[in-house]
């Protein structure tokens, strides 16, 4: 028999599954998944027949009620339900959550789920990309010294079709979260810029974007961070990578230390290169880049690539697991994105509209918790 009885909850034509989050528990030992909700009928039939479940819910409240539940995964893409499966799912009494990125659309919505998961005492993850072997190596590099001491950690979106409020969004929720992570400490204080072909946004550009996550305005955006250890982090997303190949390969940061330069790319399987020196300098003479290869994150036990697919597995199992680890040691989530953790990468996304709303740079924690373009738009009116 299981030892922990697990839930899915995913939305056909609203965020679906995310990535592959209705798989994330698969193959784990001593979890097995029960039962799926989803409230459209023909994505819940599919589903289940995908997962081998019987047990199946339109409703999501209804699994949480009747199955008993001592995990769950929010797998939805698409933000706009995330606070209400979250906090349903932390009062229904589970010990474990494992929910899709981005965390919520607003800090307001964040702060409702934190309130909750806390005082019933539950664990939660977060799908961000620190969980790649190649991150959580050159974490343990840093940490070791083996760069120096850290100065200052670049960061660049996709720059594809969603170049800008859309990129840093979505996708740039990542890079938040992984900067926080490399740099071990919290934000102090932000600037951010945002543009819409090149000049100041203003009202008329406030659009409603899809995937639930309200008001955005700007393709352009740059975002300057100091965080309280002094180390400083910038981010941009910009449009001109339209191949999605080519924006896979801009998707990533840069760590600057003393003694050497760290690149890290989140391409489908993350991609890591280490250069000698503070300073990088055209010319053999200064060093070239070293490509890291990590052969468990390259190969499988069979000796061949991994792919896509295998990728999305690896990294799901490792937050799966790191959340499992943190309920039976009762203990904080900790070498992967825990729900402060999201919530924190959220509020750096959300300081950059915050900044240019108010056209200067804002102190850690933000007063305003909700959209920025709501805000701005209450005050023209």
């Amino acid at each position: 028999m299981a030892k922990y009885r697990a839930g899915i909850i995913g939305r056909t034509g609203g965020g679906d599954y995310g990535h592959r989050l209705d798989r994330a528990f698969e193959g784990i030992p001593d979890i097995e998944v029960v039962a799926i909700a989803d409230d459209n009928s023909t994505g819940l039939q599919d589903a289940g027949k995908r997962l081998g479940l019987e047990r199946l819910y339109l409703d999501f409240h209804q699994m949480l009620e009747r199955e008993r539940l001592d995990l769950v995964v929010v797998a939805p893409r698409w933000v706009d339900c995330h606070a209400e499966m979250v906090v349903a799912a932390a009062e229904s009494g589970v010990r474990g959550i494992f929910c899709e990125k981005p965390l919520a659309a607003t800090l307001a919505e964040a702060d409702v789920m934190v309130d909750s998961c806390e005082r019933n005492g539950v664990r939660m993850v977060v799908a961000h990309r620190r969980a790649c072997a190649y991150e959580q190596h050159a974490k343990r590099l840093v940490d070791e010294g083996a760069i120096g001491q850290v100065q200052t950690i670049r960061a660049h979106g996709k720059s594809d079709h969603r170049a800008g409020a859309m990129d840093l969004t979505v996708l740039g929720t990542h890079m938040m979260d992984s900067m926080r992570y490399i740099a071990n400490s919290n934000v102090s204080w932000a600037y951010g810029h945002v543009t819409q072909d090149g000049r100041e946004v203003s009202p008329v550009d406030f659009r409603e974007e899809k995937e639930g996550v309200g008001l955005v305005a700007g393709n352009g955006v740059t975002a300057y961070y100091v965080f309280e250890n002094g180390i400083t982090a910038h981010y941009d997303s910009y449009p001109g990578n339209l191949h999605e190949r080519s924006s896979a390969r801009v998707f990533g940061f840069e760590i600057y230390g003393l003694n050497g330069i760290i690149s890290l790319r989140n391409s489908p399987r993350g991609e890591m290169y280490l250069y000698p020196h503070g300073l990088w300098i055209p010319g053999e003479e200064n060093g070239s880049w070293e490509r890291i290869y990590l052969n468990e994150w390259e190969y499988g036990p069979d000796g061949q690539p991994w792919t896509g697919d295998d990728y999305t597995r690896l990294s799901n199992h490792m937050i799966a697991k790191e959340l499992i680890a943190s309920i039976e040691e009762d203990r904080d989530v900790r070498s992967v994105s825990s729900l402060r953790d999201s919530r924190a990468a959220l509020e750096m996304v959300m300081a950059v509209h915050e900044s240019q709303r108010l056209r200067t740079r804002v102190s850690f924690p933000l007063e305003n918790r909700d959209n920025p373009y709501d805000t701005w738009n209450s005050s023209q009116s």
